[in-house]
């Protein structure tokens, strides 16, 4: 009997043992392997050379990033922001490239009809084969103290929009699929912060996972046309930066897209680069009451800078 435990304990152990190198060998594929593999040839043979990518929030910070690497690789672009100067400007940047830039000006937190009918008439006369949903804003206070009319735009914006437009663009991805034969491709851009329960970004971190939720199921419902890819990055030094998070952790949002789009068509869920993976292994393994204490005085100094920069 003794023995017969010893060799139980010991094929048990074998298998965790082989269960974790799996799972680190997918980490190191992941986040190490994949985003040196060039990705311009990939993705233009996947989606299509030529063919048009939506982006929204497409004017500053991550959502520039994507849209400056996929006009490097050959896409049209489709760029939906709401401050038509920054658009134009980077319409004028991205042509440069060779190829076609349409902009719409549109305030995504407003989430009437009219809003959306503009990205669909857009759309409508072009290839699409891709869409990433990026437009997204935070606040950093206990729940109480955040203004009615804060709760209000946050979650507008943050999942309104992404529900939105990805409910609006899905027929004309399926139809890029079916006119091509080609895959199409939907990125939303979530957070971190949607992974875990987040005290003193609650609002925020709630917004996310919903992103999170409404993506990943339809990598499944579609998983014969699209390529889905639930994104989940922090911090990077853009416009929603405080100034207060830590250096080791904070990359560029160019980084953070090649990153991205490293792991679209390969992935359905990804923190992107292997620093900001690495902090989401980090806090899984912290006991939560310790997490939580964390979070919370991170989140308040990060909204103490936001009022100081008068955010």
């Amino acid at each position: 009997m003794i023995l017969a435990a010893l060799f139980l304990f010991q094929v048990l152990g074998a298998i965790l043992l082989v269960i974790a190198a799996v799972n680190v060998a997918r980490w190191l594929w992941q986040y190490t392997w994949l985003p040196r593999q060039l990705q311009g040839s990939r993705l233009a043979e996947r989606y299509g050379p030529g063919s048009w990518a939506l982006i929204t929030g497409a004017s500053d910070g991550l959502g520039k990033a994507f849209a400056q690497k996929l006009a490097r690789y050959g896409f049209n672009l489709l760029l939906v922001s709401r401050t038509q100067e920054k658009l134009n400007r980077l319409q004028t940047e991205l042509e440069t490239f060779g190829i076609h830039a349409r902009t719409v000006c549109a305030d995504l937190s407003n989430s009437s009809e009219p809003t959306y009918s503009l990205i669909t008439a857009a759309a409508q006369d072009v290839d699409l084969s891709i869409v990433i949903n990026c437009v997204g804003v935070t606040v950093h206070q206990l729940y109480a103290d955040i203004p009615s009319s804060t709760v209000r735009h946050l979650l507008s914006l943050n999942v309104n929009t992404t529900a939105i437009v990805t409910h609006t663009t899905l027929p004309l991805l399926l139809r890029h699929t079916a006119t091509t034969g080609r895959r199409g491709a939907l990125l939303n851009v979530g957070s971190i912060v949607g992974r875990f329960y987040w005290p003193g970004t609650q609002l925020y971190g709630a917004c996310k996972a919903f992103i999170d939720h409404l993506t990943v199921p339809l990598a499944f419902e579609y998983r014969a046309q699209l390529d889905v890819l639930s994104f989940q990055p922090t911090v990077m030094a853009t416009a929603m930066a405080t100034g207060t998070e830590p250096a080791a952790i904070t990359i560029t949002p160019q980084a953070a897209a090649h990153a991205a789009l490293s792991h679209l068509g390969r992935c359905v869920t990804s923190h992107g680069h292997w620093r900001h993976a690495m902090l989401a292994a980090l806090f899984s393994i912290l006991p939560s009451k310790l997490r939580n204490r964390i979070f919370l005085k991170n989140a308040l100094e990060m909204g103490d800078a936001e009022r100081a920069k008068g955010n």
